[in-house]
């Protein structure tokens, strides 16, 4: 049943595709003619459509998709990066070599840096995910060793759950 809802959004979602072509069309050939020609590249219609497919790139590095893929396979990711999971599959590489600190999670297990990166006393994310609304100050532990604790701060976001690449989370001394 939720398989056939499913196709049937995206049957819906093709349609909307298809019928806004024209006026993207429109609105790319009105916005290119009062475009300013040395600025950049010219508008194309899928610059203005709102329900047409985009090609996403992968913007995860190769690490985090290795950390990802070795949790998985121990049952230890948590369910919200399953929502990154073609990201994660683009980004994985046959060699994946897995960091020195595979990840961080905080007790309660709604919060995770997946391959983190030490700037100083900071940590940047390879991937950063949040189960729930957190935001402030969070205990992290390393999964490998949980005795190693770190203390970051978590951007606030208006989202229940999220997950950012890349994100630079401020430690605390």
């Amino acid at each position: 049943m939720l398989k056939a809802h499913g196709e049937l959004q995206r049957i819906h979602r093709e349609e909307a595709a298809l019928a806004e072509l024209p006026v993207a069309s429109m609105a790319s050939l009105l916005a290119n003619i009062h475009r300013d020609p040395k600025k950049g590249e010219p508008f194309k219609p899928v610059d203005f459509c709102l329900w047409q497919e985009r090609e996403q790139k992968a913007e995860l590095s190769a690490e985090a998709a290795a950390v990802a893929l070795n949790l998985r396979a121990e049952g230890k990711l948590p369910s919200i990066v399953l929502t990154a999971w073609q990201e994660i599959l683009a980004s994985a590489k046959p060699d994946g070599k897995l960091p020195a600190v595979r990840a961080l999670k905080s007790d309660d297990e709604r919060a995770w840096v997946l391959a983190p990166v030490w700037e100083g006393s900071h940590v940047r994310g390879g991937l950063v995910a949040v189960n729930g609304q957190i935001s402030g100050s969070v205990l992290l532990r390393d999964v490998d060793k949980p005795l190693l604790t770190y203390r970051l701060q978590f951007p606030a976001r208006t989202a229940v759950g999220w997950l950012e690449g890349g994100l630079l989370l401020i430690g605390e001394t």
